[in-house]
């Protein structure tokens, strides 16, 4: 996991993260179990705020400090409360357990190192109750290494409030000896006149984890799997086609 990458990005993250698209399925997960949720590596909080606003209690775990100075600005903004803490989620502590817990956004292979997995792991299996469900999302690697192909690519185009814009281009190679995927990631903002008056570089890199690893670390880490689905519609996972995987343990 990358500190300096976020505290880069973070003052620009929600101009151009503008997906939902899994926000449905976690609150109807949320909402079939009750019981507080504790949302792990939960950034400017994308997710946490339409869980507050369906009237959840969410703890809320992230190692960016910069990331969760937006999600608090947000939560005031809002008029909204959640607890809030700077932890990593390899070594957090919270001395608690949960009914739920969610680690969103396929953001668990930023965890790029196995015994950081294997650690993590351990970590949420011992904040979850006895009754209780941890949903970790990953990318399907077979799926999302049609999108890494080397190229320089425009991902978002987004207005800015001063009338100019935001352009953020990703250029993605993979390194196929470790399964780690390098995504280059170049954020430009201009002016109302199109003059360019910023520009920023920061790299991110994720592990391309496979189904089958992922499943020895979680049960190595004393989880049992309930349900695995391929996309948020409920589909189940087909390994050519699926575009996530989405674990119930």
């Amino acid at each position: 996991m990358s500190e300096a990458h976020y505290a880069r990005i973070a003052g620009l993250y929600d101009a151009f993260v503008k997906t939902d698209y899994d926000v449905p399925f976690f609150l109807d997960e949320a909402r079939k179990r009750g019981g507080d949720i504790l949302e792990l590596m939960a950034g400017t909080g994308r997710l946490t705020l339409p869980l507050l606003q369906a009237g959840f209690s969410v703890t809320c775990i992230d190692f960016s400090a910069d990331m969760l100075r937006v999600l608090r600005d947000k939560l005031d903004a809002h008029n909204l409360t959640a607890e809030v803490h700077h932890l990593d989620v390899r070594d957090f502590d919270l001395g608690r357990r949960f009914k739920q817990i969610f680690l969103p956004f396929q953001a668990f292979p930023e965890i790029t190192a196995e015994g950081d997995q294997r650690r993590a792991l351990q970590r949420i299996h011992a904040h979850l109750s006895d009754d209780g469900v941890f949903i970790c999302t990953l990318h399907n690697p077979a799926v999302r290494l049609k999108s890494v192909d080397g190229q320089m690519r425009l991902a978002a185009r987004q207005a800015l409030p001063d009338g100019g814009q935001l352009l953020v281009w990703l250029l993605q190679t993979h390194h196929a000896a470790s399964n780690l995927v390098d995504v280059h990631e170049f954020f430009e903002e201009y002016d109302a006149s199109g003059l360019l008056h910023a520009k920023r570089y920061s790299l991110l890199q994720f592990h391309l984890l496979e189904g089958a690893a992922f499943e020895r670390l979680a049960a190595e880490s004393g989880f049992d799997v309930l349900a695995l689905y391929g996309d948020y519609a409920y589909a189940p996972f087909d390994a050519a086609t699926s575009p996530f995987m989405i674990w119930l343990l």
